[in-house]
């Protein structure tokens, strides 16, 4: 029997009309797609339905395009463990990291059924204290929990805000070019969540730096759906209506130390499933076939090679 949670009303017709889903060969997809990772001698994967099925909706149905994604997925996860891996959330470091308030998914989508919003508060981190790395770890293992429950997520896509108010030149210096490239490459490669437009608000003239070296490894369409506010709210709120913000910015949409006690408690809740990850991945000398050389494509530090992403 399928185990795929139902989806309501408004969601399914989305994923009928957007995401190409036919209910009624939502069972034979999954089947084929189970089969053919169990079929990779080099990949070992969760095959739980519920987790597969995120990977159709963000490919749109393409069976080849899932393949691909998470085989990245999991390629990526086995190459850098320290920022895409991270299995044990009790970590009082990586904990610290999260209650700053760094990663902060809004409890109601925007319109009330859209797109999840998530605000991303950069330069919280002491910079002296936390690598970027161990940072980035952290919004990964929110991502990986989002794959798992949130069909808003997952059909509507995100709506990203990212706050840039406390960034400091040591956190722009801590965002390489090699973590850039590699932070995009997942997130838009490897992640079966659709970003529907990216914002950025309050960042200081330091962030100029990150931003243009950012901005043309994204894909066009993405750079399309860029939008820079300074520090205007009012422009921001023309995209996503104060209502569906924190309180702390005015709006309705949950209190900052709400949304973080909520996520606190997730992860208690997972904390079996992130340890249980860790056998997962894949391992490249069993690999038939071409292995991809991301070494070569994220060069070395300083370079710009350009990134390649569909």
């Amino acid at each position: 029997m399928l185990q795929v949670r139902p989806l309501n009303e408004d969601l399914q017709k989305t994923a009928n009309e957007e995401l190409n889903e036919v209910p009624k060969r939502t069972a034979e997809y999954l089947r084929d797609f189970r089969t053919w990772i169990e079929q990779q001698p080099h990949l070992l994967a969760n095959t739980d339905d519920q987790f597969l099925i995120a990977f159709l909706r963000g490919c749109k149905y393409s069976l080849e395009k899932a393949k691909a994604k998470i085989d990245t997925y999991y390629t990526l996860k086995s190459k850098y463990p320290a920022i895409f891996n991270e299995t044990n959330v009790d970590k009082e470091r990586f904990r610290e990291i999260f209650r700053t308030g760094a990663y902060l998914y809004l409890p109601t989508p925007l319109h009330g059924n859209g797109p999840r919003i998530l605000i991303l508060n950069g330069g919280l981190h002491p910079a002296d204290k936390y690598s970027m790395e161990e940072v980035l770890a952290v919004g990964h293992v929110l991502q990986d929990i989002l794959i798992l429950e949130d069909d808003y997520a997952l059909v509507n896509g995100l709506v990203m805000i990212g706050d840039f108010n406390a960034v400091t030149l040591s956190h722009v210096l801590q965002m390489t070019p090699i973590l850039t490239k590699k932070w995009i490459t997942y997130n838009y490669e490897a992640m079966p969540m659709r970003i529907k437009s990216n914002h950025v608000l309050r960042a200081p003239k330091v962030f100029d730096t990150l931003y243009n070296l950012a901005k043309p490894m994204l894909p066009l369409k993405q750079q399309k759906r860029l939008f820079i506010h300074n520090n205007k709210l009012e422009s921001l709120t023309q995209h996503v209506p104060l209502k569906y913000l924190p309180k702390e910015y005015g709006g309705e949409n949950g209190s900052i130390p709400e949304i973080i006690d909520e996520w606190d408690k997730k992860l208690d809740q997972y904390r079996d499933y992130f340890k249980q990850s860790s056998k997962w991945g894949t391992d490249e000398k069993l690999r038939i076939g071409k292995i991809k050389d991301y070494d070569n494509i994220f060069g070395v530090e300083g370079s710009f090679k350009k990134l390649e992403i569909d």
